[in-house]
């Protein structure tokens, strides 16, 4: 073959390579333009309301919604809130939990290779290693007398009683993806509810771990979930609603427990910007939304 051809050859080649490169650059930065102005850029008619906010000392780690009270995880301490934002009390304790969850007069911290639980005083009850060397946990949730744990580095939940006896692996049939730690967990009336992030859907389970059924799916659309890793977190409300928030552009919306779309009820540009996922818990007719080292409390107005 002459050199001649051989340099034309290289030449098309070259432009071949050069072409995909550019198409699949447009592709993306179109996609990315499509997903960004799906609720960032529209409009939204919410029924929510800003009505005040409260900063605390450190950036925000979870908090639960439990009893009246807000037990928020940042730093390297618990901080106890009524729902009005006044602090009530708060107690040193490691640093950076993954987790909080508050059951009657009991707090459960979740750390990626162990479990604590305190009283409301900062007492230190018990505690317990997680049931392997290779676990890294995300996300936790109390559900009778038993824990359910997301396992980010084993892809599992794990179930444990309360007082931190391993009972079983639970996995999804459909595989857990979790690309960036995206593993939230709640449950409700006897079902677990979990994120399987890397899939864009929620699958429920049974306390013994049936799997029962899942609902979301990839896709721009209000009521599917876009981005690497959605939704971020998911909790309820007090009849019953799944609140769901996502990241990348961060919207907070509202499906029936058996995963019907409802509403969006706040996006990114209401609650402050960003990329960053806002987490989200409802208590009567307020929605309180952490993000970085704040808590902004909204209501609800009957006339939306």
């Amino acid at each position: 073959m002459g050199k001649g051809i051989k340099i034309w050859i290289n030449i098309a080649i070259f432009a071949i390579i050069t072409g995909f490169v550019w198409y699949m650059a447009r592709s993306m930065r179109k996609e990315e333009k499509t997903y960004a102005g799906t609720t960032q850029d529209v409009p939204l008619n919410t029924p929510y309301k800003r009505l005040s906010s409260f900063e605390l000392p450190e950036k925000i780690n979870r908090f639960d919604l439990y009893d009246g009270k807000l037990f928020i995880s940042a730093g390297q301490s618990v901080y106890i809130y009524d729902t009005k934002g006044t602090q009530t009390a708060s107690f040193p304790v490691k640093q950076d939990a993954r987790d909080i969850t508050a059951k009657q007069d009991t707090v459960y911290l979740l750390y990626p290779t162990f479990i604590e639980v305190y009283n409301t005083e900062g007492q230190l009850l018990r505690e317990w290693e997680a049931c392997s060397e290779l676990s890294d946990y995300c996300s936790f949730t109390l559900a009778g007398d038993y824990l359910f744990v997301t396992d980010a580095e084993n892809k599992n939940i794990c179930k444990y009683t309360k007082d931190g006896n391993f009972v079983k692996f639970i996995k999804s049939p459909h595989h857990f993806i979790i690309p960036s730690y995206s593993f939230d967990i709640e449950s409700r009336n006897d079902t677990i509810y979990c994120v399987n992030s890397g899939r864009h859907l929620i699958e429920t389970y049974t306390p013994d771990g049936d799997f029962i059924a899942a609902f979301g799916g990839p896709g721009t659309e209000t009521g599917f979930f876009a981005g690497c890793c959605n939704p971020a977190y998911i909790s309820f409300t007090p009849d019953g609603k799944l609140l769901t928030s996502e990241k990348g552009n961060p919207r907070i919306s509202s499906f029936e427990r058996n995963g019907v779309f409802k509403e969006v009820l706040l996006t990114g540009r209401l609650m402050g910007g960003g990329s960053n996922a806002y987490e989200a818990s409802a208590c009567e007719d307020y929605l309180y939304v952490a993000g970085k080292n704040e808590i902004t409390i909204y209501g609800y107005e009957q006339d939306k």
